[in-house]
């Protein structure tokens, strides 16, 4: 992979260079390492933002047209296209305030910041490392005083007390999609707690959405199609109506997995299902709606 400092090349990087689909299960790619050794002192616009030895253990990705610049672990958690198709879907500014909910190293919250230069955001993450990483990448892609990372258990009364109730005007989240006893865990405890809800169960999920949003707030997650039914139901319960769906196709002819939801509190409306996205067409190429949420057009 070109440094990015290659701007001639990592700039146009696609997207699947650097995320997998990620649609048939928990990912397995491998990392390509970016080559060149960490640059001395702070870092510049468009340097190698790896600093230490430890960092060896860190792939640095341009994604989006290099409009964003991710380090990301090259062992363990490794975003897929989910993240950006998720805030794809959230649409067009203003976004307002918004929080990340399980923001691994920033995809959605930083992708959104990025879309819009107004918006104030959130991100939330248990696990250290990647909290850590969060951190970082707001500092390397110029995002910092516009977005703040909060490291803790969503579910804990001293990250709920960082977290004051319905000031929000939108909650994203692509939480953890595997119920307890579906298939093996992952033995990277880092990959098992993003993939699985050893942390946070998906009920617990929807009520802290609820919480943090405003009235007429909205709530977009993406998940599982397989446990679609599961999402509904929750958000239902929790008095938050979905309002939009899409269901996320791998190709044309085969069956969904993965389904976009928006949900608004104090909604009165129905439920718009709009056309489904497919990811890849016949010969096997991106198509031009994964494209566009992977930067690569428009």
């Amino acid at each position: 992979m070109p440094s990015p400092t290659d701007r001639g090349g990592a700039a146009s990087l696609i997207a699947s260079d650097v995320v997998h689909d990620g649609l048939r299960g928990p990912g397995k790619d491998v990392a390509r390492p970016i080559a060149g050794p960490p640059a001395a002192g702070p870092p510049a616009a468009g340097d190698d933002p790896r600093r230490s030895p430890e960092d060896d253990e860190l792939t640095c990705d341009p994604i989006l047209r290099g409009r964003l610049t991710l380090l990301q672990p090259k062992v363990g958690y490794r975003f897929s296209i989910d993240p950006l198709l998720l805030a794809d879907f959230v649409g067009a500014p203003p976004l307002g305030r918004l929080v990340d909910l399980g923001a691994g190293v920033g995809v959605v919250g930083l992708t959104l910041a990025k879309n819009d230069p107004a918006a104030q955001v959130t991100l939330v993450e248990l696990q250290p490392r990647l909290a850590a990483l969060c951190l970082r990448n707001t500092v390397y892609n110029g995002l910092a005083e516009r977005c703040s990372v909060i490291q803790g258990d969503l579910l804990a009364p001293a990250t709920q007390k960082q977290l004051p109730g319905a000031c929000f005007d939108l909650v994203v989240s692509c939480p953890p999609y595997y119920p307890l006893g579906h298939g093996d865990v992952n033995p990277d405890s880092e990959e098992a707690i993003a993939r699985h809800e050893l942390r946070l169960p998906l009920p617990d999920l929807v009520r802290a959405a609820r919480r943090l949003i405003g009235f007429r707030g909205r709530v977009a997650v993406v998940y599982p199609s397989p446990r679609l039914s599961e999402l509904l139901a929750q958000l239902l319960a929790s008095g938050l109506q979905p309002t939009r769906l899409r269901l996320v196709h791998p190709h044309p002819g085969e069956p969904a997995q993965r389904a976009i939801v928006e949900a608004r509190k104090g909604s009165r409306g129905g439920l718009c299902v709009e056309p489904p996205l497919y990811v890849r067409d016949a010969a096997g190429g991106y198509t031009a709606e994964a494209r566009r949420a992977l930067g690569e057009s428009g």
